[in-house]
Parts: C-alpha cells; sequence; structure tokens
C-alpha cells in the first residue's frame, strides 16, 4: 500500500510539473552546419523586421561561456500575433510588466532548446494574474495561478508558426496520464523555450502540440553559447544548469501597437481537479 501510495504521489508530482515535454535524442556536432544556421536565421528574418509591423523583443542575458568566464548576449525576436494572437499578447503583457527581468533559462539541453520564465527557477512555477493584469491587485481575491489557451492544431487552432532552430515557443503541462488531455494543453502560462536544433524528429512532434509564437532575428549565436552552459542532472535528465544564466532585461516594440491583456483560464482549478482525481485513486486503493 506504502508503494501505491508513493508512486501515486509521484505521478500527481509529474502532472503538476509545468515542463516542456519532447524529444531529447543526442546528435553528432557539426560546427560548420551550425555556423551556416546562424547566418541563414538572421539574414532571412531580419528582412522581415525591417518591413513588418510586428513585434520585437530584446533580451539582454547574463551567463557563464565554456571557460567558465561571465558574458553578456543580446538576443532579438520577432513575435507573430496573427499566428498567435493568444500567446503573444500575453507574453507582451508580461514583458511590459516586466515580469521576467531577472529570471533564468532553468532547463538547457544542448541540440534541443533552453528554457526560461519561471519564478521558481526549476520549472515548476508560473506567473499569477496580478503579474499580467496590472489592475488585479497582487494577493486580492481576484487574483490567482492562471493559464492561456495553447494555440497548436492538437488543440483545434491553426498555428502555421515552423519549429526549426530560432524559435521561440510555451512550455505547458502534460496531463495525459492524468486523462486530461484538454487541461494540458492549456496550460502554459510564462515558461517558454527557444530551439537550437533543426532536427526533424525532434520538430517534428513539437509542431502542432506546442504554441510556437516567433523567431531569433539576431543573437541566434547567443542561443548558442548558452546551450553549452554546464549542466547537472535535475533528477530525470541532465538539464539543470550548474549557474543558470539570467534573464537581466526583456524590452519590447509593439510598433505602437496596444495588445490587451488575453482571456485566461484559471489554473487553480485545473490543480484541485488534479487533487481531486489523485484523493480518488488514493482512496481506492486504501478500499482494497
Amino acid at each position: 500500500m506504502k508503494r501505491i501510495r508513493s508512486i501515486l504521489l509521484m505521478l500527481l508530482a509529474v502532472s503538476m510539473l509545468v515542463t516542456f515535454v519532447g524529444c531529447n535524442d543526442e546528435e553528432e556536432s557539426n560546427s560548420k552546419k551550425k555556423n551556416e544556421t546562424n547566418n541563414s536565421i538572421e539574414q532571412t528574418n531580419q528582412i522581415d523586421e525591417e518591413n513588418g509591423e510586428n513585434p520585437i523583443a530584446t533580451m539582454v542575458v547574463e551567463y557563464i561561456d565554456e571557460k567558465g568566464n561571465k558574458e553578456e548576449g543580446t538576443i532579438k525576436l520577432e513575435l507573430y500575433p496573427d499566428k498567435a494572437p493568444i500567446t503573444v499578447a500575453n507574453f507582451v503583457n508580461l514583458v511590459n510588466n516586466n515580469f521576467y527581468n531577472g529570471l533564468t533559462f532553468h532547463r538547457i539541453v544542448d541540440d534541443f532548446m533552453i528554457q526560461g520564465g519561471d519564478p521558481n527557477g526549476n520549472g515548476t512555477g508560473g506567473a499569477l494574474l496580478s503579474d499580467l493584469d496590472k489592475s488585479i491587485q497582487k494577493g486580492s481575491d481576484k487574483d490567482h495561478k492562471y493559464s492561456i489557451k495553447g494555440e497548436f492544431s492538437s488543440n483545434g487552432i491553426n498555428n502555421k508558426v515552423k519549429f526549426e532552430a530560432g524559435t521561440i515557443a510555451m512550455a505547458r503541462s502534460d496531463y495525459s496520464s492524468l486523462g486530461m488531455a484538454e487541461e494540458g494543453y492549456n496550460s502554459a502560462c510564462s515558461q517558454f523555450f527557444i530551439m537550437n536544433t533543426d532536427d526533424s524528429r525532434t520538430n517534428s512532434y513539437l509542431e502542432g502540440n506546442y504554441a510556437a509564437f516567433g523567431k531569433v532575428i539576431e543573437g541566434y549565436d547567443v542561443v548558442t553559447k548558452i546551450s553549452k552552459t554546464k549542466v547537472t542532472s535535475n533528477g530525470s535528465e541532465l538539464s539543470k544548469p550548474v549557474s543558470a544564466p539570467v534573464i537581466k532585461s526583456l524590452d519590447i516594440d509593439t510598433k505602437g501597437k496596444v495588445y490587451d491583456v488575453p482571456e485566461t483560464i484559471n489554473a487553480e482549478v485545473t490543480e484541485k481537479k488534479i487533487q481531486e482525481l489523485y484523493n480518488q485513486y488514493y482512496n481506492l486503493t486504501q478500499d482494497n
């Protein structure tokens, strides 16, 4: 009985972990190919920035390089509100409220992605409604954990943003093992990840299952350097940075457009459903 209870507790903890779920195959390094990717990303997308009116996010990150030196780099991202309007509005409002300043990249997998945006710094946290909407007083009865609708095809949204090196997308939870796929689809909040691979096996899994909403247009070499951060085990994979890269600042140029606070979901209701489901499982095992 104790063993069954431990398994159920572990299931609950895993299901409530706000994390990115995806492939993690090791690839042979090819510096020439990576350099070509860097140049292609920046040359191709520079044109979009100059000719378009999409919002441009500028992120300054402090990190420790492979030699142990403290470095600082800038990553510029073009966001696509026409492809993922809810996701972009969520990101823009969090940025404008200085939510991301001082947070870290807490999960790093070379030749895969770098993930950040968790106020807990370990993959378990997210923003509160008061972080998104400044009309909500922090700690008030109206304040609570929130999430947004996942804008991808598995969730009924036609999002054509391609997953490739430099793509930025939202992390989310996975409650499918609890029979709550829809809740998992709509569980993204503040955590995001930036891809650093063009591996088709990884990207084909992600497309249609995660909300991509923009692309690196400058500073992809910084993403690559951050991906080389020394990591240790987080209990399930080698992805916990020994010294986590810090988002010193994240600003956004919306080209004069105002992005309203998007419609949100009360994530505390979802957590309550998960707890109730766990209690049902536990009571059932107790009866048996």
